[in-house]
Formats: structure tokens, C-alpha cells, sequence
């Protein structure tokens, strides 16, 4: 297990229900499903057969990326398709979903349940895509088909299968960052011994939206749809509650520490300034309108003491600086914060030349301790009286 990985799960409720680790293997029907067992030594793209459990149902291979391998197509996190962490462990799949008047070959992923269906059992049906860098489009029609019998297809045709889940294919998922969860519940007929996932709409009825090409990227996009895979799982439930999947980022915190904090009116503007701090949600750069009643309090005392100048310094927590790796966009997270208040300040009359800004990420914790309220207390911007 990474260090990312490490680093989500005690702090993400749904994160663990994402990890195909913590569906655990007595209730995953779906073997290997983070992709992790490889059988041989993976060269080349096309290689999705050789992690265990897994078939590609046409003759056009689907992909496995691992970061086990370096300078190479299928290296991960950066390779011929774009950059991407795994969501758990060090491999995940890669699948054509969608391409350009159907120029380049869909493929598909296939894995046979550990044992048959039971008639009657409802079942949570639920896999992590995110959208590869190159990709000119996202695309909707998420769409995963259980069978009774293994799929074979000799060419390299789209499968054109009606899938059952999820119910409701029309999201787009155009998220080039993070992992996106797809699930959906399905009510076994009894027959069923394969799980499929692809595309099975015709080009003309799968939505499709332009993508901008991330900053940095320098490769040129491609005209198509492509959608690395990671964490799948199958698993019995009593009730649909129980199926849950999100945007691996819709996990902020709606915790904000300190919500009613405001400033010591015994202690001199300047200690009272020095001694205030403005809190976040996680993954947010604007200030929270519950720290309003504070920030209001601050700008007065700004105003009424004009010779005061301030430095903002913005920090983040650990596991918003760990999500860099998969979000190049939360790099200077702990800066913007600091820009925010700034800016909030100097749209309230406060000059700018008086504020100054800085950043130290997460080097320097408020609190070092691991539950949420630590957490909490270190998405924040300090401020510091300038000599």
C-alpha cells in the first residue's frame, strides 16, 4: 500500500469503501480487483490479461499500467496516455471508450465472479475512472454488463451488450485529476458469472464534452476518450444506501475548526491580529462564509489601526499536500489561500501594499495528531504582524 493510500483512508469514510482493500477479498466477488496480482513481466501496451482474473472480450487488448515499470507506455504514474497515480497499489487498467467517428477500436475489461450470482441478491456494482491527460473528449455511458457466459470476440468490433449498471449513464466524467467513482445496484437473476465494463452505446448516442489539455502538458491531445480503471468490486448489499461512490475529491471536510473563534478584545490590535487564524474545507482556496463574523472583525481592526502591516501565511493539510501527486492544481493550494484573505482584506478597503503573502504547505502542522479535528486545524491561513 502507498504512502497516498496510507494517507487517505483513515481520514476518508467513502474512500474505504472505494479501496477494493477494504471490500475484502470473502466479499469482493471480483478477483484482483485493483489489478495488483500481474502473472509475468509486463513490456507493452494490450497487456490487461496478464493481472489475474482478467480477459479482454475482443480482439483489441485493453491496457495495464503499473508503477512497477519505468520509462515505459504503460509506466505509471506518467505514461503514453497521460499522468495518473493509482488509486490503490500500483497498477490499474486503461480502456479506448469513446473515439473520433469510431477511428480507433473500443476495449473492454471482462472478469468472471468467484462464484455465480445469487438469484434474487442485490449487488453493488462499483469501479474508479479517471479521464486520461490526452484526451480531446469525456465521455458518458459508464456502463458495466453482467453475463452468464464468458464473452469472446474474435475481432475487434464494439460490444453493443445492454448493460445494466448503473442505471443512469448520461453523467459525463471529464475529470483529468482525480478518480471518479461509477456504481450502481443490480438484482441477480441467478445466471450470472461475468462482469464487463466498456462502452456498448453507438458512437452517436454517447455524449461527449472537449476537454482542455492540462497545464504543463506539452503532448498533443488525441481524438478520443480514454479512461484508466482502478478498484473494481461486486459485493451483496441489503439496500441501495450501501452502494456508494463519489468523486474521490466530493470527500472535503465540511469541517471548519474554530467556526465560532473571534478575536481576544483584551489584547492589544496587534496581538489580536497575530493571534487569529482563518480556516478551511478541504481542497478549498476561498474563504468560508463561516469565518465571516472573524474576518469582519479583522478588517475593522485593520482599518482602525492603518500602520499595522501583516503577513498571510497559507497551509494546507496532509492529505490535501499528498493529493498532489494526482492534482497538479492543488500544488500552491496553502498560497491561494493566503491570496484569498488577501484579497478579501483589500476588497474590504485595507491597502494591499500592508499585506504580504507566503506559504508552507504542510511542513509546518498545527496539529501533528491524525484524526479529522488535527486535520482540521492545519487547513489554515496564519497571520503574522510585519516589523
Amino acid at each position: 500500500m502507498n504512502i497516498r493510500t496510507k494517507l487517505l483512508l483513515p481520514f476518508l469514510a467513502f474512500a474505504t469503501l472505494a479501496n477494493a482493500q477494504e471490500v475484502a477479498d470473502s466479499v469482493n466477488m471480483i478477483l484482483n480487483g485493483s489489478f495488483e496480482e500481474v502473472e509475468g513481466k509486463l513490456k507493452r501496451p494490450g497487456s490487461l490479461e496478464m493481472a489475474k482474473g482478467w480477459k479482454s472480450p475482443t480482439a483489441k487488448k485493453a491496457d495495464l499500467f503499473s508503477e512497477n515499470i519505468a520509462n515505459s507506455p504503460i509506466s505509471a504514474p506518467k505514461s503514453e496516455r497521460g499522468d495518473q497515480s493509482p488509486l490503490n497499489g500500483q497498477n490499474y487498467a486503461g480502456v479506448m471508450w469513446w473515439s473520433y467517428m469510431n477511428k480507433e477500436p473500443r476495449t473492454y475489461v471482462q472478469a468472471k465472479f468467484k462464484k455465480m450470482l445469487t438469484k434474487g441478491q442485490k449487488y453493488c456494482v462499483r469501479y474508479y475512472v479517471s479521464l486520461s491527460d490526452l484526451s480531446k473528449y469525456g465521455t458518458d455511458q459508464m456502463g458495466a454488463y453482467m453475463s452468464k457466459m464468458l464473452i469472446k470476440k474474435d475481432d475487434e468490433s464494439n460490444l453493443t451488450y445492454e448493460p445494466q449498471v448503473p442505471a443512469l449513464r448520461t453523467k459525463i466524467y471529464d475529470d483529468l485529476y482525480s478518480w471518479q467513482g461509477v456504481c450502481g445496484m443490480y438484482e441477480a437473476k441467478g445466471d450470472e458469472q461475468y462482469l464487463v465494463i466498456g462502452n456498448f452505446a453507438a458512437n452517436e448516442k454517447t455524449n461527449t464534452v472537449k476537454i482542455k489539455r492540462p497545464k504543463g502538458e506539452t503532448r498533443p491531445q488525441q481524438a478520443n476518450a480514454y479512461y484508466f480503471i482502478d478498484d473494481v468490486a461486486v459485493f451483496a448489499i441489503k439496500s441501495p444506501s450501501e452502494c456508494k461512490c463519489e468523486q474521490l475529491d466530493k470527500a472535503e471536510s465540511e469541517f471548519i475548526y474554530g467556526k465560532k473563534m473571534t478575536t481576544n478584545k483584551t489584547l492589544k490590535p496587534a496581538e489580536q491580529l497575530d493571534q487569529s487564524v482563518i480556516y478551511f474545507k478541504r481542497f478549498q482556496s476561498g474563504v468560508d462564509g463561516a469565518m465571516d463574523p472573524l474576518m469582519n472583525e479583522l478588517i475593522e481592526l485593520l482599518k482602525a489601526n492603518p500602520d499595522i502591516r501583516l503577513r498571510l501565511v497559507g497551509h494546507t493539510d496532509a492529505i490535501e499536500a499528498d493529493r498532489v501527486r494526482m492534482r497538479p492544481d492543488l500544488t500552491e493550494l496553502g498560497k491561494e489561500r493566503a491570496e484569498a484573505v488577501k484579497a478579501a482584506f483589500v476588497e474590504a478597503g485595507i491597502d494591499a501594499t500592508r499585506i504580504t503573502t507566503a506559504e508552507q504547505k504542510a511542513e509546518s502542522p498545527a496539529d501533528s495528531n491524525e484524526g479529522e479535528v488535527a486535520l482540521s486545524k492545519n487547513r489554515r491561513v496564519e497571520i503574522e504582524i510585519e516589523k
